[in-house]
């Protein structure tokens, strides 16, 4: 029986093209039920890593979804990520509350790219919405954001998104868009000062160690290190919490043209994410 197989290697997430199959004579009692002609092949991906001449079924290919026309690219620095995140993996965003609660913001998103601690992701307006919630939600809450990566990413379904963004800090947003940018850098800040101790807490011999696995992983891969290890925010650091005044004040930006004062409700310090999901 003539079957279509993959003429090279190939990894989970590959795009098919013409020039990656050819065809093959094997005994029918190799060949599956399930198995996928050329034609359903061809300019969908594989879930899975394949060797050379591999048969194809059905049940390994997917297809990409239409580009919604609101996807943006969008940058972070805030986002505390594992160690060993590479670019196009999968992760989830998550943030987690001082009470021990934890959510998840965004789903299974790729790492369109990386770089010492930068993530980007290609995001809807809904998921920029619920991100700019959650950026303000963590730095009026004392929580931290982070992401966690997936095992098998073409096989695993993606998380369902339970973050509830909090519908005080969204008015927040619409009166004070500068309110975004604000927490964003606190965080940011947050993020970095805890690098910098981690960085100085090396001895000369481990950094050394670090700088020559670094430089010796690029050469073979090209693949882009990043400098994450214990991100976040250190015991005894301060916040630079410009938003709050023992949470009963107002919240003040200052813009180019005068000061812009918002007054927040108390209630937005004592926030609803101590809901459980799907309540």
């Amino acid at each position: 029986m003539r079957v279509t197989v993959l003429n090279d290697n190939h990894k989970a997430g590959d795009l098919i093209t013409e020039n990656d199959v050819t065809s093959l004579v094997v005994p029918v009692s190799t060949v599956p039920q399930n198995i996928a002609e050329q034609a359903d092949i061809v300019g969908k991906r594989i879930k899975i890593d394949m060797q050379k001449n591999s048969i194809i079924t059905s049940t390994m290919l997917f297809e990409d979804g239409i580009t919604p026309k609101d996807l943006r690219n969008q940058e972070f620095s805030l986002v505390r990520l594992p160690l060993k995140l590479k670019k196009d993996e999968f992760v989830d965003v998550r943030i987690r509350f001082a009470t021990g609660q934890d959510y998840i913001v965004l789903s299974k998103k790729k790492v369109e790219d990386l770089n010492n601690g930068t993530i980007w992701y290609k995001l809807s307006e809904k998921e920029i919405l619920t991100m700019s919630s959650a950026i303000v939600d963590a730095y009026i809450n004392d929580a931290s954001i982070y992401a966690l990566s997936y095992v098998d990413p073409y096989m695993q379904e993606a998380a369902i998104p339970n973050y509830p963004s909090n519908s005080k800090v969204l008015d927040l947003i619409e009166s004070n868009p500068n309110i975004v940018g604000i927490a964003t850098s606190a965080l940011e800040r947050q993020v970095r000062a805890k690098l910098e101790q981690d960085l100085r807490s090396m001895s000369d011999e481990d950094r050394q160690k670090y700088i020559s696995g670094r430089n010796t992983t690029e050469l073979n891969s090209g693949e882009y290190i990043t400098e994450t290890e214990g991100q976040g925010k250190t015991p005894n650091a301060q916040q630079d919490n410009s938003l709050m005044d023992n949470g009963t004040s107002g919240l003040s930006q200052q813009g180019n043209d005068g000061a812009a004062n918002v007054t927040s409700d108390p209630g937005i310090f004592k926030d609803g994410n101590t809901r459980e999901p799907g309540q």
